[in-house]
């Protein structure tokens, strides 16, 4: 009886943490990739006071370790609709390791951001990222190092991204049904000072530190992530980030 409790217990977060979907961050980032020659299309919503935007991505398991994701983003302020960005992105899964009950998981991350118009600002970011995911339990933690690039003669200054998640499964798993997984979710930002004409500009850089509870509900290959983030300190010249809701509906085929 324990062997067979032992391997349903193995089987349950094989299909529900790894195979069907990966339970990580909203804000944030997670090591979970999908499986080879899966598709991952999802649509994100994101409602910041009269700002509202929306971002489209399709990911595709180009190996049983690597992701690929294709995202662009579209934002509409007061009736004005614009094209934001165009993003390249790369999930590298480097550690696995699966045991009764849970997984350890790394990876590396790359995304290309490119502007859709002249003035607005680009950025190569890079992070590793791991986590722990159970039955019951979960963290993830990851850190990482933004260049941002403009067209224009100021230069904004890089940035450190971290954070770090706690999640909680309140209801038992069950094979092939609703999954729901609540997170809190801890994310920073550290801006180094901006340069014109290659000189310092003094009044720029800073750090800001926001919080978010968020949801991860699955059943079988479709999910829904949700969650409202909180700006809860910044520090010098960067202003936190104003209280912003964020869903995402996906699905893995």
């Amino acid at each position: 009886m324990k062997l067979v409790k032992s391997i349903l217990s193995i089987s349950l977060l094989s299909f529900v943490g790894l195979t069907a979907y990966a339970h990580e961050p909203l804000y944030g980032f997670g090591p979970h990739v999908l499986f080879k020659g899966g598709f991952g299309p999802h649509i994100t919503l994101n409602f910041t006071g009269s700002l509202f935007e929306t971002e489209y991505a399709l990911g595709y398991g180009i190996t049983p370790a690597w992701t690929g994701i294709l995202e662009t983003g579209l934002s509409n302020q007061n009736g004005n609709y614009s094209l934001d960005y165009y993003r390249l992105k790369s999930k590298y899964r480097f550690y696995l390791n699966n045991q009764k009950g849970y997984s350890h998981q790394a990876a590396f991350i790359s995304q290309l951001t490119l502007p859709s118009q002249p003035d607005q600002l680009g950025a190569f970011d890079m992070a590793f990222t791991g986590g722990r995911e159970g039955l019951k339990f979960y963290w993830f933690a990851s850190a990482g190092y933004g260049v941002v690039f403009s067209s224009t003669q100021l230069n904004p200054g890089n940035r450190f991204i971290y954070n770090f998640t706690l999640g909680y499964r309140p209801f038992k798993v069950k094979y092939y049904k609703p999954d729901l997984v609540l997170f809190v979710e801890t994310t920073g930002f550290t801006h180094q000072k901006s340069k014109l004409n290659g000189d310092i500009v003094q009044d720029t850089g800073g750090s800001y530190l926001a919080v978010a509870p968020t949801f991860f509900f699955t059943y079988r290959n479709f999910a829904v992530r949700g969650g409202v983030q909180f700006g809860v300190w910044d520090d010098k010249f960067v202003t936190k980030p104003d209280t912003n809701f964020k869903l995402t509906i996906e699905l893995h085929i």
